[in-house]
């Protein structure tokens, strides 16, 4: 395929010189590009009002009105910042060249999958959560040891379980993964007004996710998104894609934590009424409480939440292969439908489809 080709030839050893210098810096390179950004954009706007507004800037005036000045403010400014966003891979219109990679489900196939057999396959997988999480004290110290996994586990266990994944699946190796950042507040009030709150720029190659302060969530929320922003820095930037990916390396690998958290990733995009264990519901109670305290805190959050929503640019769960109570079952369904047709292929051993 000609993406193969470029990504073999061009994509790849660029996403993997971008991720060694990316990854090796310990502070947000979109952030910071964010605020010099914001910075050269005023000064630019400022070099374009009339002169007479000019003299009331004293020793600044003859600076603002020099020639090199503005150029300068426009390159680091507007035309950067258009750049910055359309490099996401994120929204329409995007320029990074992996949003024009055959999507997953078309180029690995899917099967029909009746509604029975996926229902049939969410009990199983159901029933495997309560297994590992029973209300007793061996499910205390299973949930213990669950809540003990760092995103920095996650992150390096999936990077070696992707990589496992995409050569099962004759798909081109992407790069290694080592570090993720804490979102700034830029990025940060952005992510969380357009609800995204975690990312990977394909500009810089660098994947972040919220902080906990800024948006409480259960701990396992935070583990997948580890995994899932690792799976766009491999190239795969349809969020469809990046689900599919994680779901395959979480459910393939060795520690038993991973697929739980496999299951779980699985079980929140049915649709279905899933009968939660005791410690997942406790722990989604404590953070939903918490949430709504740090919300108060966030007006500007709020309010741009509200704009964004009333536009219809807030983020689409739809996209991340989660189904509705009342959707219509689709037995070609992107992610559940592609899943069921990869997994086997992608577990390389007994942690398979049930």
């Amino acid at each position: 395929m000609l993406f193969d080709l470029y990504w073999r030839a061009l994509g790849l050893p660029l996403s993997r010189m971008k991720g060694v210098i990316t990854d090796a810096i310990p502070f947000s390179l979109v952030e910071t590009s964010l605020w010099i950004g914001t910075a050269a954009t005023v000064i630019f706007l400022l070099s374009l009002l009339p002169r007479r507004w000019h003299k009331r800037g004293g020793r600044w005036s003859g600076w603002l009105e020099a020639r090199g000045v503005r150029v300068t403010a426009l390159a680091f400014g507007p035309v950067f910042l258009v750049a910055l966003g359309l490099g996401q891979g994120a929204f329409p219109g995007s320029l990074a060249p992996t949003a024009w990679r055959t999507p997953l489900a078309e180029r690995l196939g899917a099967d029909s999958l009746p509604e029975g057999t996926f229902r049939a396959w969410a009990a199983a997988r159901e029933a495997r959560l309560h297994e590992a999480l029973p209300p007793d004290e061996q499910g205390a110290r299973h949930w213990r040891a669950f809540q003990a996994l760092s995103e920095r586990d996650v992150l390096a266990a999936c990077d070696t379980s992707l990589d496992a994944v995409l050569d099962a699946l004759h798909l081109p190796a992407g790069r290694t993964v080592r570090a993720y950042k804490n979102m700034g507040p830029w990025t940060a009030t952005i992510g969380l007004a357009y609800g995204g709150p975690a990312f990977h720029d394909p500009f810089f190659g660098e994947i972040a996710i919220v902080s906990d302060a800024d948006m409480p969530a259960p701990h396992y929320w935070r583990l997948t998104a580890a995994c899932h922003e690792a799976a766009h820095a491999k190239g795969f930037t349809r969020e469809m894609d990046a689900e599919i990916l994680t779901q395959a390396a979480l459910a393939r690998h060795d520690d038993p934590r991973l697929r739980t958290l496999a299951d779980l990733h699985f079980l929140r995009k049915t649709g279905l009424a899933v009968a939660w264990p005791e410690s997942l519901i406790t722990e989604s109670q404590r953070v939903r409480a918490r949430r709504a305290e740090t919300e108060k805190t966030q007006p500007v959050v709020r309010a741009l939440r509200m704009v964004a929503r009333k536009l219809g640019m807030r983020n689409d769960a739809a996209k991340y292969g989660a189904r509705t109570a009342v959707e219509t079952w689709n037995p070609r369904h992107p992610f559940f439908a592609t899943v069921h047709h990869v997994v086997p292929h992608a577990a390389g051993g007994s942690h398979g489809r049930e």
